[in-house]
C-alpha cells in the first residue's frame, strides 16, 4: 500500500490551506454595541469625524428619543412617515434636519421622527 500523496494532491492541498489562512487573516473581531439603537457608522455627511458621536460606531441614541423616534432604513433615508433626521453629535450636541435643509440627502441619520416637534420633544434642535 502505497501513502505517498502525488504531487498535484499535494499542491492543491497547500493551495486550500493558504485561501483559509488568508480568509482568516482580514477579519476583525466585532464586539457587540450594547445600548445602542442606530445604525453602524452613522454620522453626517456635514459633520467631521470630531463631530459625530462615536467615530466608526453607531451613535447612543438618548432613551427618550428612542421611544419617539424610528430607525432608519439605510444609511441616508428614513421611513416616508417619519423624514425628519435626527443626528447625535458631540461637537452640536442632537440635531435635527427636515426635507429642506442644506445637504440633506447626504446627511446619515442617528434616528427618524415624524416631524419636528417630535424632534424636539425628544431632545433634537435644528442646526444653526
Amino acid at each position: 500500500m502505497n501513502n505517498r500523496l502525488k504531487p498535484r494532491q499535494s499542491t492543491i492541498g497547500l493551495l486550500l490551506l493558504a485561501v483559509l489562512m488568508l480568509t482568516s487573516c482580514g477579519k476583525k473581531a466585532e464586539t457587540p454595541d450594547v445600548g445602542a439603537t442606530a445604525s453602524p457608522g452613522a454620522t453626517s455627511a456635514s459633520s467631521t469625524s470630531d463631530d459625530s458621536a462615536e467615530s466608526g460606531s453607531s451613535a447612543s441614541i438618548p432613551a427618550e428619543a428612542a421611544k419617539l423616534g424610528v430607525k432608519p432604513t439605510n444609511a441616508t433615508t428614513c421611513p416616508n412617515n417619519a423624514l425628519v433626521k435626527g443626528e447625535v453629535t458631540k461637537k452640536r450636541g442632537n440635531i435635527y434636519h427636515i426635507a429642506k435643509s442644506l445637504d440633506y440627502d447626504k446627511v446619515k441619520p442617528d434616528i427618524c421622527f415624524k416631524d419636528t416637534l417630535t424632534a424636539e420633544k425628544a431632545g433634537f434642535k435644528a442646526p444653526q
